[in-house]
């Protein structure tokens, strides 16, 4: 019997098959009718203002035992001074981690954990947000909490450092990623490199930034004034509505006006620029112009033409671009409406460099057809459908709505504008689409940017037809003119004999000369705030120009290798192996110049010049400093020698870590005797007195074998 059942299951199962794959029941599906979308019911809330200003929404909910608050701020990153770019985000995070006049941010955090709550605080472009989440049996602390955060942050110095240094980090990082440097770069085309729409933080502008800033720009515009707050979930209206007078009441305004949007002024042209990436592998292409606001007449007229133009599978530049020609995994696009700016409208795509002109004029071929094709009834169903059919997610949680209905209240936008929207989308016809597509859509004034390899391109990005190409620089500028070291016969001679003693100290000219290569092995320690992450490394150097750094990150073997004029390196994030290119030639050669062992052999070559300059503190131990000067008049690092027997105690030089650029500064220490040379079994390394690094040593020796293939291209 159960064979016969089996054979049953198995006979219905392959009908079932033939029946899908013979498209019966595709037909039967199509023929289907589906009632029409009942309209969504917006969730009430009650509003109440606050005599100091503050605006309310109360909305509750009793499905669940949770308290949330989530407050809209009128404040944002369009207010930063030009100088100090990357204020009001660090005052925004300093906020929640910095401490209160009652805790600190460590008390919070540990305080939260204990009752499974969060409180966090951000500021963006034009608005700055914070919400607390609890059970509603701590509905009481939560408020207590936020309004700590919120009205009396203390600012603790080293949150501020911390922040700084992960502000640092993105700015070192920023051109990793050939994608995000087209994104940052297309929207500087857009707005203007100036424009707070699009400028970003600088290493300078981040080191402008002091306490007093940040405690001045949440004086000025963290006010009540500016605050819309919502209050969801399972509560008491009037008991919290008691403590929020408790907690908030009696907080006076600022008096300071925030300061309007500045407006958009663009300016229409058409125009390729080139980002040189010699490294991408893939050619990323953006083509576009400025877009809208969603209180454009013809907005709903836009998304409809939006998803037919770029709005994923099924749309023209998919089906053209990847479906037909094979030119791009990945290409769309999208015509951007924001609420208080305009945005931007942008076709995208990622091919092969031996493709990229080809698909950029294919793109454009697909923007024109806008204008001159109307779309089919087909390409209007799917056009409406994708967004129709993504509706409901608009409405995944209360939080979600009534931070967006805050939005439309503090822009004067109805609370029903996102119901009025999908009204509108159904109405708009084909005609509808061709005139917004008329109106919007300007394919004589467009701007193409193309980041990637340039002598891989299949032509020259002039037969665009679109004029001359201009070449956009991305290099990081330096945070700032490092301190000039003053050179007069004083400073040389009493830097010279200071290098003479270190020398001494080390175990001598002779031996320091006799030093032809160094194995050691040990733990590197990555710190980032407060995550530490160890990893076992290998190294092996022949100076002046041979190394070979091997390190096991997670699983993943990770090699750096230089022999002479080239050299090869492990990306940590994909594990690919890469030639070294100049710039990282150039960098890894800056790394040899301030090698201690190379620098103290040399001690009586005048390529050096040692330069005392002054006295100071490193690890707690009194240090003369003095800076070794290259031929070029530049300093290549300063030397902290101890003030009592002028061993080397560490050195600072302006360099790079994970964090960023900086001036970093190694604390060298458990001195051991290797063939006669002191070598430091430790050393850790810091920015703006934060942590970033720490070398321990478990093995060192000097003048061992070197395997014949030490420095040859690795096998990952």
């Amino acid at each position: 019997m159960k064979t016969r059942k089996l054979a049953l299951t198995v006979i219905l199962g392959a009908f079932l098959l033939i029946l899908v794959a013979s498209g019966v029941w595709a037909q039967d599906v199509d023929k289907l009718k589906f009632p029409k979308l009942n309209k969504l019911e917006i969730p009430q809330t009650e509003k109440v203002t606050l005599d100091n200003g503050i605006r309310l929404y109360f909305l509750e909910d009793k499905s669940l035992p949770l308290f949330n608050v989530r407050v809209r701020m009128n404040v944002g990153s369009y207010l930063d001074p030009f100088d100090k770019v990357g204020l009001a985000s660090i005052c925004g995070s300093t906020m929640r981690t910095g401490g209160t006049q009652k805790w600190t941010g460590d008390e919070i955090d540990e305080m939260l954990e204990g009752i499974g709550g969060s409180v966090e605080v951000g500021i963006d472009d034009i608005s700055g947000s914070a919400g607390i989440s609890v059970l509603s049996e701590y509905s009481d602390l939560a408020l207590e909490v936020l309004a700590e955060v919120l009205r009396r942050p203390v600012f603790d110095q080293d949150k501020i450092d911390l922040s700084k240094m992960q502000e640092r980090s993105g700015v070192s990082r920023r051109n990793d990623n050939p994608g995000g440097v087209a994104l940052r770069e297309w929207r500087k085309l857009v707005y203007g490199p100036d424009s707070p729409f699009s400028r970003h933080t600088e290493y300078a502008s981040i080191e402008a930034i002091a306490r007093d800033d940040l405690v001045n720009f949440h004086k000025a515009y963290v006010a009540p004034e500016n605050m819309q707050m919502a209050i969801i979930g399972d509560y008491d209206r009037d008991a919290v509505m008691a403590l929020l007078d408790q907690y908030f009441g009696d907080w006076a305004q600022s008096g300071v006006p925030v300061p309007p949007l500045p407006k958009v002024d663009y300016n229409w042209r058409s125009k390729v620029y080139y980002v040189e990436k010699p490294e991408a592998a893939q050619s990323y292409v953006r083509i576009g112009h400025l877009g809208g606001l969603v209180t454009d007449d013809d907005y709903a007229d836009k998304i409809v033409m939006n998803a037919i133009l770029g709005g994923g599978f099924g749309s023209r530049l998919t089906d053209a671009v990847r479906t037909q020609m094979g030119l791009a995994y990945s290409v769309g696009g999208r015509y951007i409406s924001n609420i208080a700016y305009p945005g931007y409208f942008f076709a995208v795509g990622s091919t092969g460099p031996e493709n990229t002109v080809k698909a950029a004029k294919e793109m454009i071929k697909q923007i024109k057809s806008m204008q001159t094709r109307g779309p089919s009834e087909e390409e209007m169903q799917k056009g409406k459908d994708g967004y129709l059919n993504s509706f409901v997610f608009n409405f995944d949680t209360k939080q979600e709505v009534v931070t967006r209905m805050m939005t439309y209240d503090f822009y004067g936008l109805p609370e029903d504008f996102l119901q009025q929207e999908k009204e509108g989308v159904e109405k708009v016809t084909p005609e509808d689409v061709m005139e917004a597509a008329k109106r919007n859509l300007h394919p004589d004034s467009m701007m193409v940017l193309v980041v990637g390899n340039g002598e891989a391109f299949d032509e020259p990005l002039e037969s665009l037809g679109l004029g001359p190409v201009d070449t956009l620089d991305i290099t990081i500028p330096p945070a700032v003119e490092e301190s000039q070291v003053v050179i007069t016969p004083e400073s040389l001679e009493r830097g010279k004999g200071l290098l003479d003693q270190a020398v001494a100290a080390t175990g001598g000219l002779d031996n320091l000369k006799a030093v032809q290569s160094v194995h050691q092995k040990g733990t590197m320690t990555l710190v980032m705030g407060p995550q530490e992450m160890p990893v076992g490394v290998k190294t092996i150097e022949v100076l002046p120009d041979k190394h070979r750094n091997e390190m096991n990150l997670m699983g993943r073997n990770i090699f750096e290798v230089r022999n002479g004029d080239v050299g090869w390196k492990t990306n940590p994030m994909t594990g690919e192996l890469a030639e070294m290119s100049g710039d990282e030639i150039a960098k890894d050669d800056e790394s040899v110049a301030r090698n201690l062992i190379n620098i103290l052999s040399h001690a009586d070559n005048p390529y050096y010049q040692a330069v005392y300059n002054g006295d100071g503190e490193v690890a707690g131990t009194a240090v003369d400093w003095v800076a070794i000067m290259g031929a070029d008049g530049e300093a290549i690092c300063q030397l902290a020698l101890d003030a009592a027997d002028h061993h080397l105690v560490g050195q600072k030089y302006w360099g790079e870590s994970m964090t960023g650029e900086g001036m970093l500064e190694e604390a060298m220490s458990d001195y051991a005797s290797v063939n006669g040379v002191q070598m430091p079994m430790k050393t850790v390394v810091t920015m703006d007195g934060q942590k970033v690094m720490q070398v321990v040593v478990s093995e060192c020796v000097i003048n061992g074998e070197v395997p014949a293939d030490a420095f040859d291209k690795p096998t990952p």
